[in-house]
């Protein structure tokens, strides 16, 4: 038993250390605007902003996101990943801090606007770069890690709602700050880069001719993550949570992703990603609308409930992710990552501006109801092409695994030493011998 569990985690280290700055950078960055997003709304509803005022004016965010799935891929392929990455996140930086010299909320949407363009670019280049790395048969768990990553960060960035902020000036300091420090382990990773020389143009009605499901799956994933991150907080407002209530109940939506994603990553390596999907849709169909009935028992079963939406939810995208991918080559990698961004980003769009109009009209319960609207038409939908399309063509296309081809000392001791536990089992095996 234990000899299996050492063989699991040696292939684990293997697996993960030379990623290890990769998911940092990461975390980092995804601690930083997740709080941004978060207090943004916050201080909107505190100003008397309307939900679908505030709706409208976060998503601008959005529309500069999918504005980068058209444009980025260029920057990329021009400098590569590492340079376009290292200069989207400064600049974003930059934007940050100038939220605290105006309130209006007209400047706020322009800044909005840019600060989804870096963020969105930012993301193509970590993505694409990502899955370059992995192959079909690891794609799902590489995946997995990434996006526990991204909770776990965002995550964070929701505790950092409760830190002191008199002035007005604190937040947007630290939230700068976290995004400077994100780009030192990035910048500095000895993780090779894709190739930027060979790349081919993938149109969106390519990829959905090669993956319908995985098409709106990411629309269908951007629409209920984009009403969570951008009303979520202003939800909780309304239903009478204070703001320490109102972040644990974003943390612990956030952590029902965390804790499903390396689960569920394995699952969809097994087997078809595409019944997974529409499982976790599926579930959370259900489990939405019984939110509202938890609220009267206190906080345990709120916290349970909101676990519980977010294991659901956040593990779509992901596993589309996965499952775009294993359908691609890697020379279509770079634009198909650009595509799923934009589709993403399109229904990160659409979801704060409609959900925020249906509450401003039917109360703060239909928040839930939408949520269970879109996933009750993905089903739908998935069902109906796995009767036409039962089995999938994948492209085993990606013989390569994150692991450099030319260990660097930065990662030599971590890919080749042994682990504590080795060392253990062996010192064992030497008294046996020697008795």
């Amino acid at each position: 038993m234990v000899e299996i569990f050492v063989d699991k985690f040696r292939k684990f280290k293997i697996l993960v250390s030379p990623l290890a700055a990769f998911f940092l950078g990461t975390a980092l960055t995804c601690c930083a605007y997740a709080l941004l997003s978060s207090i943004l709304g916050i201080r909107l509803s505190q100003n008397g902003v309307s939900n679908s005022n505030v709706g409208i004016i976060l998503s601008l965010y959005y529309v500069g996101y999918v504005g980068a799935a058209n444009s980025a891929y260029r920057i990329i392929n021009r400098v590569g990943h590492i340079r376009a990455f290292t200069a989207f996140l400064s600049i974003f930086s930059s934007f940050t801090l100038l939220h605290y010299f105006s309130g209006n909320m007209y400047f706020w949407g322009i800044l909005r606007l840019m600060e989804g363009y870096c963020i969105g670019s930012a993301t193509m280049c970590l993505e694409s770069w990502l899955n370059t790395r992995a192959n079909n048969k690891n794609r799902g768990i590489i995946m997995s890690l990434y996006m526990v990553t991204t909770y776990m960060g965002a995550g964070m960035g929701q505790v950092l709602l409760n830190i002191p902020d008199p002035n007005g000036i604190t937040i947007y300091i630290l939230i700068s700050i976290l995004f400077s420090i994100a780009l030192v382990p990035i910048s500095l990773t000895a993780l090779p880069t894709p190739d930027i020389t060979v790349h081919e143009n993938m149109p969106l009605k390519k990829l959905y001719q090669k993956t319908p499901v995985g098409v709106l799956g990411c629309f269908i994933s951007g629409w209920m993550v984009g009403s969570f991150y951008t009303l979520g907080t202003v939800f909780s407002e309304r239903i009478g949570l204070n703001i320490q209530e109102t972040s644990m109940f974003m943390l612990f939506v956030i952590l029902g992703g965390m804790i499903a994603q390396i689960p569920m990553g394995r699952l969809s390596d097994k087997m078809d990603r595409r019944k997974v999907m529409m499982g976790s849709c599926a579930a959370l169909f259900f489990i939405a609308p019984t939110f509202k009935y938890l609220q009267p028992y206190g906080h345990l079963f709120i916290e349970l409930g909101a676990i519980m939406i977010g294991f659901c939810m956040f593990v779509i995208y992901p596993i589309c992710v996965s499952h775009v991918n294993d359908l691609v080559t890697d020379s279509e990698r770079v634009q198909a990552s650009g595509k799923l961004i934009l589709l993403q980003g399109t229904g990160l769009i659409t979801g704060p501006v409609v959900v925020g109009f249906v509450m401003d009209h039917f109360g703060s319960f239909s928040y839930l109801l939408c949520f269970s609207f879109v996933c009750c038409i993905f089903v739908l939908f998935t069902m109906r092409h796995m009767r036409i399309k039962p089995d999938i063509d994948y492209v085993s296309n990606t013989p390569t695994s994150p692991v450099p081809v030319e260990v660097t000392q930065a990662f030599e001791e971590l890919a080749t030493k042994d682990s504590l536990i080795e060392r253990i089992m062996k010192s064992r095996k030497r008294k046996e011998n020697i008795n």
